[in-house]
Order: structure tokens, then C-alpha cells, then sequence
């Protein structure tokens, strides 16, 4: 089978290509995809900052 010496090698080439293949394919997909919680975790992310002492004092770790 295409030169492969067993069914179970041509299988495991086989399986490896055909999950590349979905991942690029998912990739192209969803790549410019916004995410939906993005914006609010942006905004908790910024309250964190504003609460944090050690970023409004400019303190070091």
C-alpha cells in the first residue's frame, strides 16, 4: 500500500495528515474571529490595575 510495509504505518500518515489539515483549516477559520468576552475582560482588567497599589505607586516586585 503506497510502499508502506503495513496497513497501521499508512494509517498513522494518514490520521497525521488528516489532523493538520483540520487544524489549518480551523485556524483559517477563525482567525480575525473576535472573541465575545474580550471586551468585558478587558474592563476588569483595567479596574484591577486602578485598584492595585502596587502599579499606582510605581513600586517595584
Amino acid at each position: 500500500m503506497f510502499g508502506f510495509g503495513d496497513a497501521w504505518v499508512f494509517l498513522g500518515y494518514a490520521l497525521t495528515v488528516a489532523s493538520m489539515l483540520l487544524c489549518a483549516g480551523w485556524g483559517i477559520l477563525n482567525w480575525n474571529k473576535p472573541r465575545e468576552d474580550e471586551e468585558k475582560e478587558l474592563r476588569e482588567e483595567a479596574e484591577w490595575e486602578a485598584k492595585d497599589p502596587d502599579i499606582n505607586e510605581g513600586g517595584a516586585l
